[in-house]
């Protein structure tokens, strides 16, 4: 058929790439790159769910307003009902996101490396992005000044995920306050991807500002442990962004189950904070073996994730051979295969003796 002429020129040239890899076997092998919770979740929010009582032929509630009013409550009144939206994972809200604000040519601001999944959707709608190169000598650690400088009208969407995905950086809310500011007297939007966000002190989520130009975006699969749902939210205080949401916004998007467990995942605080101390503990020992080897990336002592590298070594290879499978640098904007993204595993010790191994 000949469709060029008929649809968007620009999934036709389109390749896209992924980090979620089909073709690795897993058997022997130390899993440390998807980003999600190394204790898993707490087992007690599937007592008392029965599903028998499930009528599976009755659609769930269409804008799933139990969660967000529990989601209102367990941010202590910082947002109303109104302003949260319920999606399919935080990637669902950020697709809604595009929707409504990219155009054929619509210029995007990020840094590098981030998240590149975002970066692919924004490409696969015809948007342009562009990036701030964050400083290998500096350990990528972010940088306000350059970036700040790099704002301007012609930008539709600012894009920052916080922590950063590969390091594992948190930004402190200050910094994105101001960035925030400078982006509201241009006119862009800044959207903040708390998909780590679990991981850090609620005092530091971007949910705590007020700006009519801000959209915050969460996701229950990394802190809350809930990959496999696929539930996250949007958080959108400024009116005529809210609207607009709302308009490409399609009910039912989670299923009466998620929703439930979801709600209940809320009211386990100690789980998140146990989980929390328990990475700050192992991450510590991982990363006191590497550093007199590699180079490590700023990273936040709570987010499981972090970057690794070497100069002229494949470490997405190396770790490989040594039986631990990594997120391989190349997969991200600004970065080669001396780098991997590792997610620590529940203990230091597994991960030190695969490396042990000859």
């Amino acid at each position: 058929m000949k469709l060029k002429n008929k649809l968007r020129k620009n999934l036709f040239e389109i390749k896209r790439e992924s980090y979620v890899k089909e073709d690795i076997s897993k058997e022997g092998i130390l899993d440390c790159s998807l980003g999600t919770n190394p204790y898993g979740f707490p087992k007690e929010i599937l007592s008392k769910v029965n599903l028998e009582n499930f009528d599976l032929s009755k659609y769930p509630d269409p804008y799933h307003d139990s969660l967000r009013e529990a989601l209102v409550e367990y941010w202590k009144g910082a947002f109303t009902k109104e302003d949260v939206f319920i999606g399919a994972g935080s990637m669902g809200c950020l697709e809604k996101i595009n929707k409504f604000a990219i155009n054929e040519g619509s210029r995007i601001l990020g840094y590098a490396p981030q998240f590149s999944e975002y970066i692919t959707e924004v490409r696969i709608m015809g948007g342009v992005y562009d990036y701030v190169q964050l400083r290998k000598e500096n350990d990528f650690e972010f940088e306000l000044d350059p970036f700040i400088e790099k704002i301007s009208n012609k930008y539709t969407l600012i894009y920052i995920d916080n922590p950063n995905n590969p390091t594992g950086q948190t930004i402190p809310i200050d910094i994105l306050e101001e960035i925030t500011q400078k982006a509201a007297k241009e006119d862009v939007i800044v959207i903040v991807d708390e998909a780590y966000g679990d991981f850090m002190p609620k005092k530091n989520s971007a949910i705590n500002l007020n700006y009519e130009n801000l959209v915050i975006v969460r996701s229950f699969s990394k802190g809350f442990g809930l990959a496999n749902l696929r539930v996250g939210y949007a958080v959108i205080k400024g009116k005529e962004l809210r609207d607009l949401y709302s308009k490409i916004n399609l009910p039912f998007q989670i299923d009466t189950l998620s929703e439930i467990l979801t709600i209940k995942m809320l009211k386990h605080g100690k789980f998140l904070e146990k989980s929390k101390k328990l990475i700050s503990k192992e991450k510590k020992k991982i990363l006191d073996f590497l550093k007199e080897n590699f180079r490590i990336s700023k990273t936040s002592p709570t987010v499981p994730i972090f970057l690794v590298g070497k100069e002229g070594v494949n470490m997405y290879r190396y770790m490989l051979r040594k039986g631990i499978l990594t997120v391989d640098g190349r997969d991200f904007v600004g970065l080669d295969s001396s780098y991997v993204r590792i997610r620590i595993p529940p203990t230091a010790k597994m991960f030190i003796e695969k490396l042990k191994e000859s």
